[in-house]
């Protein structure tokens, strides 16, 4: 529907007129009802399920020799599991297109398992799950970790053995896979980034049941815990491959079935992800069930901060908001900067006599025509904290963590812009992160959908990395704003954030969105959905390297658009280019 949408728009509208501006707004109400978003969930449903039909019918290119191709060792755990789910793992093994594999089945004692000879294949070996890994042992050239009960796509190894190419060989191979939710009894899709996310990392195990190359284990393997369950080691391991920069390589098709996802709900895998925080230097560390994820936290040190929030004439929010974060509990130095666009209404000066009384808050005057960065480089630069905040007026509080869990990540000497994770009033998603390239631009992924929505390329519950993150709630080192000289001041109202998080990004740092620091936002309550020409001219401009490129944290077999679908069309990629060139053509014209 908004592709439609801006189709019309483009051919019978102009940028920004009133008629134009009344239509986008209508749209946007629209757009953030309940109904339109279980139109949009059916129809990511129905495209699964199309995109599924597609993959089963497409055949790749057979291979001329298997016996020449590298070989796959698969370590099978059959914790909690049954003879059956044994059996249909073994199966989709025996089924592969390529057949130099062979398995290691590590057996509990607890329930009555098939022994090899019903196999009748002598590359099935059987131990039990007390049993060591010995990588000395394993005679094949990658090893792959996989639970009882998963099923392999026929066409998992042949994937694997067209991926290794030309190119340096990676050190871990992944896939997109589904998975059975037990909660709800249903089978999830997740399609994963393709591009590494170490914070993804802290909530789910996205590497699971990658090929991994031997050489690579055999140097790693000495530091795992090898008394933990069979699925810890394995999260150790790809944490660790991601702490020694390894090289990793993702096949963008669902190639399994699982089990069940490796995620931080387990407490053997809180443990793990302890260690692995605790390896990085941060200590006081906890996991803790927050909402529908499970939170890390850790001690900040509480260094000095200052929020700066832009406004005019907004009483009707600034009187909930700031004695709301005078109130967050925060153990370090916080002040705050209002910076003031010529504000004239009686409520809103009354109310800056009064909270002018409160040392921890200044309003600073800026009586010009309203440029957006202007404003948050003079409200940053009057400041001298070491870490920065920036807010949009019209936001509320949600609970006391979110604070402190900005902080602890903003901290990290690795992470350049943290967001949060935004709610409108009826608690749906504002803001869970941005995806270059989304509706032809740059979008919110997941925009009006539930709180605690879950589509194809995840939960809003996890940890991420983004390219960029919404201005209306930023936190970051003074040294990384100062070392890209701030906001843009050539973008007066729009894409300025987007513009700010990309400059932080290519100096290397990573920006991370966390759903455990919420508040609410009442999007558009301050200057409505304006998008001035020229801001759209050069950030277009900006952006035309990724959105040719695609954004690594999303997925090449999704849609462009808020919830995304299943691509399930030859034509797609040609449509996503044409959507970007249509919008951008529409903004540009004279």
């Amino acid at each position: 529907m908004s592709h439609l949408f801006f189709r019309l728009r483009s051919k019978f509208l102009s940028p920004n007129s009133p008629l134009e501006l009344a239509l986008r707004t209508l749209y946007h109400k629209i757009a953030a009802t309940r109904l339109f978003f279980y139109w949009q969930d059916f129809l990511t449903k129905q495209s699964y399920s199309k995109y599924r039909s597609k993959q089963k019918k497409t055949h790749l290119p057979q291979l001329e020799s298997s016996s020449a191709l590298p070989k796959v060792t698969f370590l099978i755990s059959c914790d909690r599991s049954s003879p059956e789910e044994i059996q249909k793992t073994i199966i989709s093994l025996q089924t592969q297109e390529s057949n130099n594999w062979n398995a290691i089945v590590f057996l509990t004692n607890q329930l009555d398992h098939p022994d090899s000879k019903r196999f009748n294949d002598d590359r099935i070996k059987l131990a039990p799950i007390t049993e060591r890994v010995e990588p000395g042992k394993i005679t094949a050239e990658y090893v792959v970790f996989c639970q009882a009960g998963d099923e392999f796509d026929r066409a998992f190894l042949t994937h694997f053995y067209h991926s290794l190419g030309s190119e340096t060989p990676a050190d871990l191979t992944y896939c997109d896979c589904e998975y059975l939710e037990t909660k709800i009894d249903q089978i999830k899709p997740f399609f994963k980034p393709k591009g590494q996310s170490p914070a993804l990392l802290l909530s789910v195990n996205y590497l699971s049941r990658g090929f991994i190359r031997l050489q690579t284990l055999e140097k790693l393997w000495p530091k795992i815990d090898h008394t933990a369950k069979l699925v810890a080691q394995e999260y150790d391991l790809t944490l660790r491959l991601c702490e020694n920069h390894k090289i990793l390589r993702h096949i963008p098709e669902v190639l399994i079935s699982q089990k069940h996802l490796p995620t931080s709900d387990d407490p053997e895998i809180q443990k793990v992800l302890i260690d692995f925080l605790r390896r990085q230097g941060h200590t006081n560390i906890a996991a803790s069930k927050v909402n529908a994820g499970v939170r890390f936290s850790w001690k900040s040190g509480s260094p000095s901060l200052a929020t700066v929030v832009l406004s005019k004439n907004n009483y009707r929010f600034l009187h909930h908001l700031i004695p709301g974060l005078l109130a967050t509990p925060y153990e370090g130095q916080h002040t705050i900067y209002i910076v003031d666009n010529g504000s004239d209404d009686p409520a809103t000066l009354d109310f800056y006599r009064h909270i002018a009384q409160e040392s921890r808050v200044s309003i600073l005057p800026y009586p010009k025509p309203f440029n957006y960065s202007e404003a948050i480089n003079l409200g940053v630069n009057e400041s001298n904290s070491d870490l920065v905040l920036l807010m949009n007026d019209d936001m509320a509080i949600m609970d006391k963590i979110w604070l402190e869990e900005l902080v602890q990540w903003a901290i990290k000497p690795e992470i350049g812009v943290v967001g949060a994770k935004l709610l409108r009033k009826n608690r749906t998603i504002q803001h869970a992160g941005i995806i270059i390239g989304l509706t032809g631009f740059a979008g919110h992924i997941y925009l009006n959908a539930p709180e605690n929505y879950h589509g194809l390329m995840g939960s809003t519950n996890w940890y991420r990395n983004f390219l960029a993150l919404t201005g209306a709630c930023q936190m970051v080192r003074r040294e990384v704003f100062n070392q890209v000289n701030g906001y843009n001041e050539a973008y007066r109202l729009a894409f300025g954030d987007i513009d700010f998080c990309l400059k932080v990004f290519e100096k290397g740092y990573l920006n991370v969105y966390s759903p455990f620091a919420r508040l609410y936002h009442y999007e558009g309550s301050t200057r409505g959905y304006e998008t001035p020409l020229e801001d759209a001219r050069i950030g277009y401009e900006r952006l035309e390297p990724y959105l040719i490129n695609e954004d690594p944290y999303f997925s090449p077999n999704l849609t462009n658009s808020r919830i995304p679908k299943c691509i399930t069309r030859l034509q797609s990629e040609d449509d996503r280019k044409q959507r970007i060139a249509t919008r951008k053509k529409y903004y540009l014209k004279k």
